[in-house]
């Protein structure tokens, strides 16, 4: 294990950006997700920092500092931001980020992505104990979760809504097809509705108001707001060391999103959680069964739901396959697993999703299935290396992008 996390270390090393950028007036650091993105996507920093936070704690804070430095006056947080233009990015940006980027602030994107920073800034404290790094770096991250509470609960059940795929990180995941339409789950399809959806967007200039009245995509994912929920608690316990007022606060507001996903999101015939989105003034659960579906496993919630979670985790018909988990289960028409397309997240087995979940399971003491996930994802980067994602079958990573960062976390199982 010790050569790994150097080989982790080393990895997040090689993909480390750091400068002065013209348009922000302002020094930046950050590990890019791999070799051929350069620039800082929010759940990936997070992750890295993550990692980071147990190998050399003061780029961890580096990497949030860059983040964070990003948000707006309302408490949003970008989910790209583009500290340096090259060439290249140029020419992607004129064919696909142009849509997504923020009206006032042309250099980062319009979009958020799964709330993680609450568990990464437990992560840095665990490591430092220092709370004048609490005391700069919490009252931010609640001004951004305060936005998400505000902005993106829009009908008071206490869960956050995405108003794209790709805020839920998990972009071309099959259970965002139904929200289009696109019953048959060709992932071309929802791609090109995608597309469409972002054009109307811009047109609206990416206002909040505008794009739920649009009425195009309001998705309750459960994985965002597992993630949203977690960092919560997590958050909750900073704040208490140096705010007991705005903890309870928090604590509350924990409370009730946890309750939200249980009431909300739990299917009682299926036994399994699904994601539920908006259309014409009316809801609609999706049941399709993905790695988002697993999710609640990481929360303090009954037994009851534990246990059934772990049966789907470990029924070899839907997600225990040679190399789990994969994103999508197995008995599902919409599983994959497409390591040779950039379909991505349609039955492939990811790093990132796999550290939730195994954090799941050792909280709630299911060692065995933790100890035989955690071997499996080990096997994986020891035969092939810290990529993207790889194929539940055989471990080949296809078309996928080598040294990954985010699958450093591996060394954080």
């Amino acid at each position: 294990m010790e050569d790994l996390t150097i080989k982790a270390f080393n990895l997040l090393l090689s993909n480390k950006k750091q400068g002065y950028s013209t348009h922000f007036k302002r020094n930046y650091f950050y590990f890019s997700p791999d070799e051929i993105h350069y620039h800082q996507w929010f759940w990936d920093s997070c992750f890295h920092a993550i990692v980071m936070a147990a190998l050399k704690v003061k780029l961890a804070i580096k990497e949030i500092e860059t983040l964070l430095s990003c948000q707006t006056d309302n408490g949003f947080v970008p989910h790209i931001i583009f500290w340096k233009w090259r060439l290249i990015d140029i020419v992607h940006y004129l064919k696909s980020w142009k849509k997504e980027l923020h009206p006032q602030h042309r250099f980062f994107t319009a979009e958020i992505q799964p709330p993680v920073i609450g568990i990464t800034l437990e992560k840095i404290y665990d490591t430092t104990k220092s709370v004048k790094f609490l005391e700069k770096y919490l009252p931010p991250a609640g001004k951004y979760f305060d936005y998400l509470s505000r902005e993106r609960d829009r009908d008071g059940n206490s869960l956050i809504s995405i108003v794209t795929p790709m805020e839920s990180g998990m972009d071309m995941a099959p259970h965002f097809d139904l929200v289009f339409g696109n019953a048959e789950n060709n992932p071309a399809v929802t791609k090109g509705k995608i597309s469409e959806m972002l054009s109307e967007y811009r047109k609206a200039q990416w206002n909040l108001d505008d794009i739920y009245n649009l009425d195009i995509f309001n998705f309750e994912d459960v994985a965002v707001n597992t993630i949203y929920c977690l960092s919560l608690e997590k958050l909750a316990g900073l704040w208490e060391l140096i705010d007991t007022n705005k903890s309870n606060e928090i604590r509350q507001l924990h409370a009730r999103v946890k309750r939200a996903i249980l009431e909300k999101l739990w299917d009682a015939d299926d036994k399994i959680f699904y994601g539920r989105y908006h259309k014409g003034g009316k809801e609609y659960m999706v049941k399709i069964k993905t790695v988002a579906s697993l999710f609640p496993l990481c929360l303090d919630i009954p037994e009851e739901y534990i246990g059934s979670l772990v049966q789907h985790l470990c029924n070899e018909d839907e997600f225990w396959l040679t190399y789990p988990v994969p994103s999508v289960a197995r008995n599902e028409k919409s599983f994959g697993p497409l390591t040779d397309t950039r379909y991505i997240w349609r039955g492939t087995t990811w790093i990132n999703t796999n550290w939730f979940l195994a954090k799941g399971l050792l909280r709630h003491g299911k060692t065995d299935v933790y100890e035989t996930l955690k071997k499996r994802t080990l096997e994986l980067i020891e035969k092939h290396g810290f990529c993207e994602y790889y194929d539940p079958f055989t471990g080949n990573p296809g078309q996928a992008m080598r040294k990954f960062g985010w699958s450093t976390l591996a060394v954080d199982m």
